[in-house]
């Protein structure tokens, strides 16, 4: 049995999840419901600090509460302090950002993150919602799926266009997903941002199953074929460790 008012609320805080502001107008559409019981989740939310209104635009973004709870679960995240110690590893031999993100129903998601003190690094948001076809880690953690669930996700899945090297067909992107398993790992090549260039290997699991991925992205005048041969070597090393330090457990 599901409680339809908490289903929509929570149906509502992943709308937000995918956007900086959205305005009522726009959550009842998305939530196929009236203006005014958008309004009422809306301000349910608000008042226990899960969202907030930004009054200059009249839209809301998520709130406070929301943070405090995803940093709750991270300190839960076991995954996160047996990585932590080999990405500070990798990110100070190589001068580099390095984040782990992980796989859950269908979406990958920044769970941690080493920040370099270098001024050219590039970081990533811990929270963030890594897209499945044009981020390297997506692409990279997604490639692993079964072919059922991939079929399973990728039909309604929304291929937004972020840049002119995005992938936007199903056919193309599976053609990459073969050539990430192919090859070991994978990379975003302007595909999310022009100049951005990334790359990210996989951390198998029990059984070879991928559940978490690591990763570097940097300008695309410091991310030559020569500096990605480098970054793949050295990240794969880190997540052959990880995956070693997960199986002591």
């Amino acid at each position: 049995m599901v409680l339809q008012s908490l289903d929509r609320g929570l149906d509502a805080l992943n709308i937000l999840a995918k956007h900086d502001l959205v305005s009522v107008t726009e959550l009842a559409k998305e939530l196929g419901v009236d203006k005014s019981t958008a309004s009422r989740i809306m301000e349910t939310l608000r008042q226990h600090d899960m969202v907030q209104l930004d009054k200059k635009t009249r839209k809301y973004k998520l709130g406070f509460r929301v943070l405090h709870l995803a940093e709750r679960f991270r300190s839960r995240l076991q995954i996160i302090d047996i990585a932590r110690p080999v990405l500070l590893e990798v990110s100070r031999e190589l001068g580099q950002s390095v984040h782990l993100c992980a796989y859950n129903k269908g979406m990958v998601y920044v769970i941690d993150q080493v920040v370099s003190d270098l001024p050219y690094s590039m970081s990533a948001m811990v929270g963030l919602i890594e897209p499945i076809h044009s981020s390297s880690v997506g692409k990279c953690i997604f490639a692993y799926r079964t072919p059922e669930r991939m079929e399973e996700i990728l039909e309604d899945y929304e291929f937004t266009s972020y840049t002119v090297h995005t992938i936007t067909e199903k056919a193309k992107l599976l053609e990459e997903f073969e050539k990430i398993r192919s090859q070991g790992y994978a990379v975003d090549d302007e595909e999310m941002f022009i100049g951005v260039r990334c790359i990210a290997v996989p951390v198998f699991g029990y059984l070879n199953s991928v559940r978490y991925g690591i990763g570097i992205s940097g300008p695309i005048d410091l991310m030559s074929p020569e500096k990605l041969e480098i970054y793949r070597k050295r990240l794969m090393v880190a997540a052959k460790k990880i995956r070693r330090e997960v199986e002591l457990l």
